[in-house]
């Protein structure tokens, strides 16, 4: 059959460009494989060129499907099972990328193009590693492009290709029997992009995330690298930088989620301890873990073993994520996971060909291995450097049992556990908030204690005297702070007990002293010489972000509490509102809401995405409702209405920003404005053409009676006799409309009618009568009353939230400043 209307030659292209990826990967790793094993330098050279030109047409290769893909879904072409289901005619051009990553093979592509750039500038720079490294990142390359393939061995689907046209996703379905099935309504459109998406975070922080995804590959290549050729100490010093920068990436993407989340979703905040989250958190605190242990290897030769063991498992934290999240075993317990499309086979097996051919050499190697055999002491820097890293493994791998719950109940399902034992599905907890908070608040503790005094330890040994000498000043500095930010501020988190009340004032203790204790290390030791500062710049902005964690989630408010109790019994249990923490806004008529009143003005339907509507918030800042406001603002939050295959608001909030505080406010409810009531019945009225019948906001006129009518709701079929009676309505204030109800006999013998409604009027006609003996018709009339005009919204106050934000930035110029330090070196 020939279908009408398909753009078929960028799927072929695509498809074609996709192979040609995986076969030039495949190429690349073993002309790479090759190079390395071989003796000879003439040989080597020559797989070198090999493996230089295949590895620069794979990534030629990922562009051009990367390009192809964002032509498919830029230019609507629906036909493909990927544009239909990731975006929408009406959508903003700058959302056009979410859709790309929005979907399992987007969001892969995105990986592979990071690294391929990464890869191509590892050929020019990494001179002598170039050989082992690329080996490694071709094979993950190719890893990568087979999983895009989609193609069938034997009956096996191997990858699935984001060019497959709906029909051939769906063959058996009846539509595309008819060769012109593009112009049905249900390929005129796509199903259009998830509405949390729908944010200019969602644009930046994917791509973000991913190249920190991509750039922890480099760290882990140079650590096989290192044991595959047997130079165990060699491997370190080009490989820090990589390690530097990939932290940093990732810290970012991470830290741009939560900033996304801050913004678009309405949890109150921007961290849940989402299982998403913490799977891209994990390899960070892994990959931390290692950068300080390498750190310590090169200074005083402790460390190696373990050092080799954090990248390596840092890698494989990358991959378990992927797993999590792309095979859709977190689809119960995370808000934006993906969802399962067959692939978690083989996402397993990419999982295993890293994971244990990886541990294996390094078991295999272990041995040989060079080690210090005079044990550190432990007024040594690289003690306590090893200790800090075992604590952010310990904390990682608390994050990691607790979100793999999931993955547990599979495995004791899958191997029969559950049965033989009797047990039940271990259940994720209710509270994860709190449940996590608990634990990783003493790690928080021990970190931020050690980044304030560790940097002023020597390396192999520091005189005691010495050290308390040195940290003398900065404890009590610390101390003093702690006791006047704790008074004034008020620091309270009382809602979880004494013991973690306790807990709450040794983090704010150890999040000063961070600050404070590397501030004066920069000022005492380093003299002020910005060159080796960049380690205490970062661990000034790791205690600024503990500091604003702890402030803005202690003192967090929420403005809008129902007193009265107007909403009780308002929201179910699964949507996750509390009733007391939300107020309800009639149109005009101020609330107060703390120190505040608080208006709702209106709201308007966006010009770019029906969608999406627009409120207006008007706050203004007074103790009694006649008093002059103090200080006004406006603000503008938005929510996706009816959004299709969604039910419910999907809302964005808005939030006025101060210095030292954030005003956050979001919609979490409103009234359906296209539903009218029945609060008054209907009134027959018996009129020929041209008869006018009067109501309360103006008269309408019967002008015609249409035999072929067309109206909305109604939906002919064969053998119908329908009339629909034309009418002309004229109010006083709101403007003309026309209405078109409808009267039709089915089957010879059914009777019946389709109103017609005008919302806006709060006016309903139906047709219920023709009388042809007197060239007449009934005509019934309803007016109700006008629905009330309200929102339901919900505002928090976040005070020093900026702490936060500028402690992340930080964090990053502190990174920056190690990595431009490294590549001096």
């Amino acid at each position: 059959m020939k279908y009408v209307g398909e753009h078929l030659l960028p799927g072929q292209l695509g498809h074609f460009f996709t192979i040609l990826a995986f076969v030039a990967s495949l190429v690349a790793t073993v002309a790479f494989f090759s190079s390395v094993q071989q003796k000879e330098e003439l040989k080597k050279a020559s797989w070198l060129k090999m493996a230089r030109w295949a590895f620069f047409v794979q990534t030629a290769s990922v562009i051009a499907v990367f390009g192809i893909l964002y032509y498919i879904i830029s230019n609507h072409l629906f036909e493909y099972k990927y544009a239909w289901q990731h975006s929408s005619r009406d959508l903003e051009v700058k959302y056009l990328l979410s859709c790309f990553w929005e979907g399992q093979e987007g969001s892969t592509l995105l990986w592979s193009v990071w690294h391929s750039v990464l890869g191509c500038i590892l050929i020019f720079t990494a001179k002598k590693w170039e050989a082992p490294v690329l080996a490694v990142i071709s094979f993950a390359q190719a890893c990568l492009a087979a999983m895009l393939l989609g193609i069938y061995l034997f009956d096996y689907k191997l990858g699935s290709t984001p060019f497959i046209l709906m029909r051939q996703d769906m063959p058996d379905t009846p539509v595309f029997q008819n060769p012109n099935y593009l112009q049905f309504q249900q390929f005129v459109d796509g199903n259009g992009l998830n509405a949390l998406l729908k944010n200019y975070w969602m644009v930046i922080h994917p791509p973000v995330l991913f190249l920190g995804f991509a750039s922890v590959i480099v760290p882990f290549a140079y650590a096989i690298a290192g044991l595959w050729t047997r130079k165990y100490g060699e491997w370190v010093k080009p490989a820090l930088p990589w390690a530097l920068f990939a932290a940093m990436m990732l810290g970012t993407g991470i830290m741009m989620g939560a900033a996304w989340a801050y913004e678009s979703l309405t949890f109150g905040g921007y961290w849940a301890w989402d299982p998403v989250e913490n799977a891209s958190l994990v390899p960070w605190l892994t990959l931390i873990a290692g950068i300080h242990t390498l750190l310590a290897y090169r200074s005083s030769g402790h460390a190696l073993r373990i050092t080799f063991f954090f990248f390596i498992i840092s890698f494989v934290f990358i991959l378990y994520s992927t797993f999590l999240t792309k095979s859709g075993v977190l689809g119960q317990t995370s808000v934006h996971s993906f969802t399962d499309m067959g692939m978690s086979g083989q996402l397993l097996v990419l999982l295993g060909l890293f994971t244990i051919p990886s541990f294996w050499l390094l078991i295999k190697r272990n041995k040989e291995i060079p080690k210090v055999v005079k044990e550190e002491s432990t007024y040594s820097r690289e003690f306590w450097m090893f200790v800090g890293s075992l604590v952010l493994l310990v904390s990682g791998l608390q994050i990691t049992f607790i979100t793999s719950i999931p993955v547990w109940n599979k495995l004791l399902d899958l191997f029969g556990l559950k049965k033989l034992f009797n047990l039940q599905d271990f259940a994720p907890p209710t509270e994860p908030v709190f449940y996590y908070n608990q634990i990783q608040i003493w790690i928080a503790i021990i970190v931020g204690l050690l980044t304030a005094v560790v940097q002023f330890l020597k390396y192999k040994d520091t005189p005691k005297g010495t050290v308390m000498k040195k940290l003398g000043w900065p404890t009590l500095i610390s101390v003093a702070l702690t006791v006047l930010i704790a008074w004034v501020g008020r620091i309270n988190y009382s809602n979880y007990g004494a013991g973690f009340l306790v807990a709450i004032y040794l983090m704010l203790f150890a999040a000063i002293y961070a600050i404070v204790g590397n501030s004066g290390y920069i000022l005492t030791v380093l003299k002020g010489k910005a060159k080796a500062a960049g380690a205490s710049v970062a661990h000034i902005g790791f205690g600024l972000v503990l500091l604003g964690i702890l402030i803005s989630s202690a003192k967090m408010e929420v403005l809008s509490v129902d007193t009265m109790g107007v909403l009780n019994g308002y929201f179910t249990k699964e949507s996750g509102q509390n009733s007391r923490e939300n107020v309800m806004l009639p149109k005009g008529l101020p609330v107060q809401m703390g120190p505040y009143f608080v208006t709702y003005r209106g709201d308007s339907v966006s010009a770019v995405d029906k969608s999406k509507t627009h409120f207006i918030m008007d706050y203004e800042k007074k103790a009694r409702l006649e008093d002059e406001p103090t200080e006004r603002f406006t603000l503008y939050p938005d929510a996706f209405l009816e959004v299709k295959g969604q039910e419910g608001i999907t809302p964005n909030p808005d939030s006025k920003h101060y210095l030292t505080k954030d005003i956050f406010t979001y919609i979490t409810a409103v009234p359906r404005k296209d539903v009218v009531t029945d609060s008054l019945p209907y009134t027959p009225h018996t009129i020929a053409q041209g008869d006018t019948i009067y109501f309360s906001k103006g008269f309408m006129v019967l002008t015609a009676l249409k035999t072929s009518p067309q109206q909305k709701n109604y939906k002919p079929e064969p053998g119908d006799i329908a009339v629909g009676a034309q009418l002309y309505v004229h109010t006083k204030s709101n403007g003309d409309f026309n209405m078109q109800p409808v009267y039709f006999i089915r089957d010879s013998s059914f009777q019946s009618n389709i109103p017609d409604t005008l919302a806006p009027l709060s006016l309903a006609v139906r047709f219920t009568k023709i009388l042809p003996n007197e060239n007449k018709v009934e005509l019934e009339v309803k007016e109700t009353q006008a629905p009330m005009d309200y929102v339901v919204m919900k505002a928090l106050v976040f005070p020093y939230i900026n702490v936060l934000w500028i402690g992340i930035l930080v964090m990053i110029v502190g990174f920056v400043m190690s990595i431009r330090q490294r590549l001096r070196r």
